[in-house]
């Protein structure tokens, strides 16, 4: 059993500190990926940026490693940590409307589905994922990829403020103001420079329904290839007012919603959402709607918060997940072949392979860390499953397909889906490219130390 090295001051803390000889300690250290099993020393439940502080100075006295967990569902891992201090920012949820719904300002801790039900009061929204109980830290600073990026960009290009505690204990109440440089940094280049305990956002024109493709077709008998070439083309022509998403896999068992004669059966589906007239969103996607036999449909006009749960109930607390991506410069028929053939290849019938289209201010470059890729497509290959006596398996699998891809891609991850960042510098370079000088001199000033470097990290 490890202990803290000294005992915690009286006081130090607002809330509470949770260390491994205590009730509830295995429910406090616990994380959204039951791959991640990892045992820290103490998990202080930051109350405020001043516990945050404490914690930062504390960890730091000591030379304990500190991780940051937000919402606690980063997929690598990163909100946790063995042997050393968690600041749990769960505690820091507070979403308020700023500016006439115009802006949104939402603590660390929050999630983005509670930021959506207050932007919705106006109709507008901040660019976020497509699982609402991911939250805001995580995505956010690593990108942010959603169903309303083509049209408004990833959620890092709408961040306008941060309230961040540095490395050296202050507290900045606006990085804005302190430093432009680092908030350039914190729209993409991760958890770096220090310790976000509020983000402001600006929020977009959103309508409270929109016209959402969900559809899932048979795709036994070849038909997961025909799917993506169709995919391929509708993408070729299709304007910035959607966001489309191809996922490949084989329907699992006890999956709502499907006839029981589908468990088990490879499928494609298509998902994408359309901000406009409901009538001409229907025509638009038409083709994909009716592209084969639908194992499961769900199409048509849809709350935007709905849209965002989705795909809630396919990822529980607690199932084991490895997701890693590559950006592909073009869907050829070699890697349609490719990808047909890894998805029936799955040791799991819970994994799936998404190919995200991305296109319109996705694409653009903008004032941040984040350069997107000039490949239009991300793949990112999910392995999900749930005994761990498969990890090597279902890690080989994810880990195959992106290096199968390796030649049809440009090398560069999206660093939100970059597996455990097993690789290193070389996918740092990759993945931040001209922007990576840049960023390590915004590391130099604020984290020369390396303090927060349990993220994708940038080294000083």
């Amino acid at each position: 059993m490890t202990i803290l090295p000294v005992e915690v001051p009286d006081g130090l803390f607002q809330g509470a500190v949770v260390t491994n000889d205590q009730p509830g300690y295995d429910q406090a250290r616990a994380v959204w990926n039951g791959l991640i099993d990892r045992h820290p020393r103490a998990i202080i439940r930051c109350a405020g940026p001043d516990d945050v502080r404490a914690g930062v100075q504390f960890a730091h006295a000591h030379d304990l490693p500190i991780a940051v967990r937000g919402g606690g569902h980063s997929v690598a891992g990163h909100g946790t940590v063995d042997d050393g201090i968690v600041l749990d920012l769960r505690d820091l949820d507070a979403v308020d409307s700023e500016s006439g719904g115009h802006t949104v300002r939402a603590g660390g801790g929050a999630t983005w589905g509670a930021v959506d039900a207050i932007t919705q009061r106006d109709e507008r929204a901040v660019p976020g994922g497509v699982f609402s109980r991911t939250g805001i830290a995580g995505l956010a600073l690593g990108g942010g990829y959603g169903w309303i990026r083509n049209s408004f960009g990833l959620s890092a290009r709408s961040l306008r403020d941060a309230e961040l505690v540095t490395a050296d204990g202050r507290i900045l109440a606006s990085v804005a103001d302190e430093d432009p440089d680092l908030l350039w940094a914190l729209r993409g280049g991760g958890g770096n420079f220090g310790v976000v305990t509020a983000f402001t956002f600006d929020t977009h024109p959103v309508p409270a329904r929109g016209y959402f493709l969900f559809v899932v077709h048979d795709a036994e008998s070849g038909r997961a290839a025909a799917g993506l070439r169709l995919f391929r083309d509708f993408c070729a022509v299709a304007p910035p007012s959607v966001s489309m998403l191809a996922f490949l896999g084989r329907v699992p068992a006890g999956a709502e919603g499907y006839e029981p004669d589908a468990v088990g059966r490879q499928f494609i589906g298509f998902g994408g959402l359309f901000l406009g007239d409901a009538d001409e969103g229907r025509e638009l996607l038409r083709p994909l709607h009716e592209f084969g036999t639908p194992l499961l449909d769900v199409t048509g006009e849809m709350a935007y918060t709905d849209v965002q749960k989705v795909f809630d109930e396919d990822y529980p607390d607690g199932a084991r997940y490895y997701w890693k991506s590559t950006n592909v410069r073009a869907l050829t028929d070699e890697a349609i072949d490719t990808l047909a053939a890894a998805a029936i290849a799955a040791p799991s019938e819970l994994s799936t392979i998404d190919i995200w289209h991305t296109m319109g201010a996705a694409a653009e470059p903008f004032d941040g860390a984040f350069l997107p890729s000039p490949a239009p497509y991300l793949v990112n290959p999910e392995a999900n499953w749930i005994a761990p006596e498969d990890d090597a398996a279902n890690i080989g699998w994810a880990r195959g397909l992106v290096a199968a891809l390796a030649p049809l891609s440009d090398g560069s991850r999206y660093l939100n889906f970059a597996g455990f960042n097993e690789d290193g510098d070389a996918e740092m370079s990759a993945s931040f490219r001209r922007n990576l000088t840049r960023l390590e001199e915004v590391k130099r000033r604020w984290d020369p130390e390396n303090l927060f470097r349990l993220n994708q990290n940038v080294k000083p």
